[in-house]
């Protein structure tokens, strides 16, 4: 066996345990934050955001477990291959999207319910859905999807034609831009409150792990478009399991961190600009009438307001 082939073999097994040390990653944070899970979204009730969260969650584990499973075979089939490939670019495409209306509604919050934002978000979301079904509806002339990458060696390995026509890379490059934006929009807002000292304390949590998030998954995607344009049959999927795992960790901390601090009572929700500027109000979740009072305006909750984050808002997260 030729040196070149030794050197595809240690590829394989690197791309194999990349897969499962992914996997192993998602596992695990699923486990250490099961009591937060069932704490803030099982026990409270139905609602979109608690909706969202159990999707992202149990669909990210199912996907990514399926996709380990498969990376994992010794002697795939070529049929085996064929039907998993259609499967991983559907099903990565739905997680991508999944993690990012999360993101976008973090945003959206951030902003104030901005109608600009929501036409913006909108319109990236439609963007994003153009591409990968460009991408990955239509049957492109050169696309390699095989079983045996080189001779003995048995992987489900794909990868975009050998001219350097880099289909598949487009599918990273379309998510990096989308991450780029939103990355900004994080960061300019970050900047504003700053700058003139506006939102309470759980606005500043939306903005800091947003930014954190963004920071961190956008090169995790850099890494991956670099992979791609490389184009080693033997390497493409090395990086995809942990894109898939970390932005799916990371997007459903988010909304566990908003839920936890304001649940738990940790953090001081303000109000929305419009109707108190300076206020850090205590929120009690109980029967009693609670009073709020500031410098310019009164609230009352009265029992009859539920509060239950059933949407997304400036004030109480997700």
């Amino acid at each position: 066996m030729n040196t070149l082939d030794l050197e595809s073999f240690k590829q394989a097994r690197w791309e194999r345990n990349c897969q499962l040390a992914a996997v192993t990653v998602l596992l695990y944070e699923y486990a250490i934050t099961f009591s937060d899970e069932v704490q803030f979204f099982w026990r409270k009730r139905w609602s979109f955001g608690k909706l969202l969260f159990l999707w992202s969650r149990y669909y990210s584990i199912a996907f990514n477990i399926g996709n380990a499973t498969v990376f994992l075979q010794q002697h795939p089939s070529y049929d085996l291959c064929n039907r998993f490939f259609h499967w991983q670019n559907t099903g990565a495409s739905l997680q991508v999207i999944t993690t990012h209306v999360i993101l976008e509604l973090r945003l959206y919050a951030m902003y104030s319910s901005s109608k600009r934002i929501l036409a913006l978000f909108i319109l990236l979301m439609a963007c994003e859905i153009t591409v990968m079904g460009v991408v990955f509806g239509f049957p492109k002339q050169g696309l390699v999807g095989t079983n045996n990458p080189r001779p003995g060696l048995y992987l489900c390995a794909d990868g975009d034609p050998p001219n350097h026509v880099h289909w598949v890379s487009y599918y990273w490059t379309a998510i990096l831009i989308i991450e780029g934006i939103l990355l900004s929009l994080s960061l300019y807002k970050a900047y504003i409150n700053h700058r003139t000292g506006a939102g309470g304390s759980l606005m500043k949590i939306l903005t800091r792990d947003s930014v954190l998030y963004f920071v961190f998954i956008f090169w995790i995607y850099c890494a991956n478009q670099i992979i791609w344009l490389a184009n080693d049959l033997t390497l493409n999927e090395i990086g995809t399991g942990f894109s898939f795992c970390i932005s799916a960790i990371l997007a459903n901390r988010l909304m566990i961190a908003v839920r936890s601090n304001f649940y738990r009572g940790h953090n001081h929700a303000g109000y929305g600009a419009r109707d108190i500027i300076s206020t850090v109000p205590t929120l009690d979740f109980n029967h009693n009438e609670t009073m709020l009072t500031t410098a310019l305006t009164t609230a009352v909750f009265r029992p009859s307001v539920h509060i239950e984050l059933e949407s997304f808002s400036e004030t109480r997260g997700f």
